[in-house]
Formats: C-alpha cells, sequence, structure tokens
C-alpha cells in the first residue's frame, strides 16, 4: 500500500514537473533565454570539433568542452529553477552567464593554435546575449574580461607552449578583438539602453492605466479617439492635408494595381478674404462649416475629402473619370451657392471655384494635384463660380 502511495507520488511529481515554470513568465523567459545561450554553446562547440577535424584544434578542447557545456549550463538552470537567481540584482544572470562563456572560450583557445583567429567568431555570438540586459559599462567590463583572459591564453602559450606560436599574429588578432570589443560594447550598450526605455514606457503606460482604472476596451476606445483626432480637421470635420496626402497615395497604388483610375476636384471658396476682412474670423469658421456639410451632402459613400488649405479642399471621386467627376463637381457647385447663412445675413452669398484632373497612370500625386490647381485657378480668372478640368 506504502508502495503503490509512493509510486503515485513520483508518477504525479513527474507529470507535475516542466522545464520552464508554468506560473512564473519571469522565470520561464529567463530559462528559454539560457537554452538559446546553450544552443550557442553547441554551435561553438561544432565550430571547435570542425576545426579538430581539420588537424587544428588538439582533442583535449573537444574533451573539455564535453565536460564544460553540460555542467555550466546544467548548474545555471538548476539556480534558475529553484529560484535562487531571484537573490541577485540581475535575476537573469547575464553578466555570469557571459562570464563562465568567456573562461570556456579561453580553455579551447589554447588549444585552438592556427585556428584562433577563426575561433574568435565565438566571442561575438557570446555578446550577442549581452543585448538581453547588460548596459555600456557591463559590456565594457565584459570586453576587458575578453582580453584579460586571450592575452592570457598567449602568455601561457609564450610559457609553456612556445613552438609553432606566431606571436605576431597572436598579438595582431587580439589588438583587432580590442577593436571589435569597444565597438559592441557601445552598439550593444545602446540597443539594450533602446530595450530599456522600451520596457520602462510601457510599465509607465500599463501602471497609468492601471491608476486610471481603465479597462482594456476602455483604453482602445481611447486610443481610436485620439487617431481620429489625429487625422481629421477639427473645424470641418474632413481629413488634414497630411492624411489626405497618404490616402491619396493609397488610392495611386491601388490603381496601379487594378488599373483603374480616380478624379480629383480642388474646391476654393471665392472671395473668403473678404469675408474675414468684413464680418471678422467667426463668420469665416461658420462659412467654412456651412460649406463642409454641403459638400458632405454632396459625397458618395466611396468618396473622400480633405481641407488642403486655409479656404480650399480637395474631393477624391473614387474609381470616377473626368466626365462623371464634373457631373460631381457642377451639383456641388450648385449646393454651395444655394447656402444660406442667417447668422451673417440675409443676402449673404458664396460661391465656390472647382477644378479638376483625373489620375494619369504612374503620375505623382504633387503632379495630380498641380494640374487640378491650375484648372481651379482657371476657374477663377473665367468669373469664378464655375468648375475647369484638365484630363
Amino acid at each position: 500500500m506504502n508502495n503503490e502511495t509512493g509510486n503515485d507520488v513520483l508518477l504525479n511529481g513527474a507529470s507535475r514537473f516542466s522545464f520552464t515554470p508554468k506560473d512564473d513568465p519571469d522565470q520561464a523567459l529567463r530559462i528559454r533565454r539560457l537554452f538559446m545561450a546553450s544552443i550557442a554553446y553547441v554551435l561553438n562547440a561544432s565550430l571547435a570539433y570542425f576545426s579538430y577535424l581539420a588537424g587544428i584544434t588538439e582533442w583535449p578542447a573537444i574533451v573539455g568542452l564535453m565536460i564544460i557545456i553540460p555542467v555550466v549550463n546544467i548548474v545555471f538552470y538548476i539556480v534558475i529553477r529553484t529560484g535562487l537567481n531571484l537573490n541577485f540584482a540581475d535575476p537573469s544572470l547575464t553578466f555570469a552567464q557571459m562570464c563562465a562563456a568567456i573562461l570556456t572560450i579561453m580553455y579551447v583557445m589554447y588549444y585552438a593554435n592556427e585556428s584562433r583567429g577563426l575561433l574568435l567568431l565565438m566571442y561575438v555570438i557570446m555578446m550577442l546575449f549581452g543585448i538581453f540586459r547588460l548596459n555600456t559599462r557591463d559590456f565594457f567590463l565584459i570586453s576587458i574580461l575578453t582580453l584579460l583572459t586571450y592575452g592570457a591564453d598567449i602568455v601561457l602559450l609564450y610559457i609553456f607552449r612556445p613552438e609553432g606560436v606566431n606571436f605576431r599574429n597572436e598579438f595582431l588578432q587580439w589588438i583587432v578583438l580590442a577593436i571589435v570589443m569597444i565597438d559592441f560594447s557601445f552598439i550593444g550598450g545602446y540597443i539594450s539602453s533602446l530595450r530599456r526605455n522600451l520596457r520602462t514606457s510601457h510599465s509607465e503606460l500599463k501602471k497609468t492605466v492601471e491608476n486610471l482604472n481603465i479597462s482594456q476596451s476602455e483604453l482602445e476606445k481611447s486610443l481610436a479617439i485620439i487617431q481620429e483626432i489625429a487625422i481629421h480637421d477639427e473645424l470641418t470635420g474632413f481629413y488634414n492635408r497630411r492624411h489626405l496626402l497618404e490616402l491619396l497615395e493609397n488610392e495611386k497604388n491601388r490603381s496601379l494595381r487594378g488599373n483603374s483610375t480616380f478624379t480629383i476636384a480642388m474646391l476654393d471658396i471665392d472671395h473668403f478674404k473678404q469675408v474675414n476682412d468684413t464680418y471678422g474670423h467667426q463668420a469665416g469658421d461658420e462659412v467654412l462649416r456651412r460649406i463642409s456639410a454641403a459638400i458632405k451632402n454632396t459625397m458618395r459613400n466611396t468618396d473622400f475629402c480633405g481641407r488642403y488649405g486655409g479656404e480650399e479642399f480637395v474631393l477624391v471621386l473614387i474609381q470616377t473619370d473626368l466626365k462623371e467627376a464634373m457631373i460631381c463637381a457642377e451639383r456641388m457647385r450648385t449646393n454651395i451657392e444655394k447656402c444660406r447663412f442667417p447668422d451673417i445675413g440675409d443676402g449673404f452669398r458664396i460661391t465656390a471655384s472647382i477644378g479638376l484632373s483625373q489620375y494619369q497612370m504612374r503620375e505623382e500625386i504633387d503632379t495630380m494635384i498641380a494640374r487640378a490647381d491650375r484648372s481651379m485657378y482657371r476657374a477663377k480668372e473665367g468669373g469664378r463660380n464655375r468648375l475647369e478640368c484638365e484630363a
């Protein structure tokens, strides 16, 4: 009975065990990074083994790696899996793992003979893992330790195995390694700082949301509102110039893909400056709002409009050629002419001049807008309250 109970306990324990903790995502991430480091160890060991097969690296280097790599990774795994790493300032133990890797590479380098220059790549692979946690100061400390250990290899070779070693080349390789490590320290530290700043910003945003007691749906709704404000003109409700140009580029690309066309109508309110000068800017704002409403009432659901300048609007007529666009533009001109402004005066009227241009395959949007602009100015020179077009 006791044996059965003991077996059940062992089986239950085995079934509950996992290589990464399921209840602690941070610890699970640290163990996954350790597994990535283990793969890097294997790749470096493979590099050393190929060097051995080429008759360059000595067999003791391979034997040592077969012992050192499992021991180092098992020790770090136990420390992280048991939670002992949480007692350190850096629970990821990145600095400690990199120091262990440096000492391992130092051992291999001693037996690498002529392949030492090739195996310097192992240092570069090791340094990549520092981007997860290290700052520039830590990278420099790692670089100093790397140069010291590689320098120690050169000294030991000079004392115990001077035969067959080109110390001039070894010194040159040490200089090259120093330059690479210094450069990597700056670059790695910068990338690491960007990651920390991004993580800090995300954490602060999360805390702010929690303090404000905003739900995820409310946050998404707020972000959507901010996005809408960012792309719309506050007074008219139309798209602002920046977003209008982005949409025009999208429409151009869609026309290229589908071999379709579209037309733009540039509309300018006649004598708008006189409205501001005579009746004031509040009256001018009222005119813009009412003209915008008239344009909206004329637009089809597929079309869109943006405020291009102070009193200039650009209406984009989707899948519409110039002939069809002239009908839409004339209807718009008529609706604007019919607008009434009782707050300004019973006899007050507003008209608009409109210039049209149809998209020509592969032309730039700026060119298309310039053609519509020229048409609009011809309409003004022709007496205003009319439309002109340019194919």
